[in-house]
């Protein structure tokens, strides 16, 4: 097998190198800029993803408007009020209930 070892590879106008037939790179890629996916990226494809937040879902969230909605039952307001159109407990912890 042969082996080309090289600092950096330009095309025959100075630019970046295309490759029409596609890059299959084996171990780490390393990326120091920004990437671009034409294609399809699954959730499959990401293995690591940095992310600030607290909320996994699929689907059943909405933040609109300062008001977090989570699924079609539950609706929690800026001022830190819940609204439900139902309980799930006994609600023996519950407190400032009239």
């Amino acid at each position: 097998m042969s082996q080309l070892f090289v600092d950096n590879i330009k095309n025959r106008t100075g630019g970046a190198v295309g490759f029409p037939t596609g890059v299959v790179v084996t171990g780490v890629a390393t990326f120091n800029n920004q990437v671009s996916i034409a294609g399809t990226l699954s959730y499959e494809d990401v293995t690591n993803v940095d992310s600030t937040g607290i909320i996994t879902a699929k689907s059943g969230v909405v933040v609109s408007g300062g008001d977090l909605k989570v699924g079609s039952a539950f609706t929690v307001g800026q001022s830190g009020v819940v609204t439900a159109t139902s309980f799930v407990g006994s609600g023996a912890n519950l407190t400032g209930v009239i």
